[in-house]
């Protein structure tokens, strides 16, 4: 079977997946001062879910980011 080398920095798989990211990063922090503040609140449930959310977002964004990068 014969591999398929990978996108690498700077071509366009690269750059989508450094972007979705960056998104990712982004709504993370929101969220984070969004849980925070509603700590204790009738909306607390909802912000620690939806955090906890975005944070597999950017988990998968990561690894995405890797994939593009490794080394065939």
């Amino acid at each position: 079977m014969e591999r398929r080398p990978t996108p690498r920095r700077g071509e366009e798989a690269h750059t989508k997946a450094i972007e979705q990211l960056d998104e990712a990063c982004d709504r993370q922090r929101d969220l984070l001062a969004r849980a925070e503040a509603a700590e204790g609140t009738s909306g607390e449930d909802h912000a620690a879910a939806a955090l906890e959310h975005v944070r597999h977002q950017v988990a998968a964004r990561e690894a995405w980011v890797v994939w593009t990068e490794r080394q065939v």
